[in-house]
């Protein structure tokens, strides 16, 4: 359960702040642990973000004492993700106005 919380914060937050793990140059097939100049097109982000997610969530789940998550009522920790579906969307918004 700890996981997919800090997994999907991380997540959020990477998305939101562009903190990428690594790029990949799709029409080079490569990826990039750094910034690299765009001559071939714009690098594909979703990969870095998820690692990213993935290892925020590793790190949270070892760092919370099991103990300490078994104490989390079930119908609070669904109102995270909801908080972080509305930042998304918040983010967002500037697509559509």
């Amino acid at each position: 359960m700890m996981f997919s919380l800090f997994a999907c914060v991380t997540y959020t937050l990477a998305y939101y702040f562009d903190w990428s793990l690594f790029q990949y140059a799709l029409a080079e097939n490569r990826f990039y642990f750094f910034v690299q100049d765009s001559g071939s097109g714009p690098p594909i982000l979703w990969y870095g973000w998820l690692a990213t997610a993935v290892l925020g969530g590793a790190a949270g789940a070892v760092i919370v004492p099991p103990r300490l998550s078994a104490k989390l009522p079930g119908d609070l920790v669904w109102l995270l993700p909801l908080a972080v579906i509305v930042a998304a969307l918040i983010y967002e918004k500037r697509w559509f106005v």
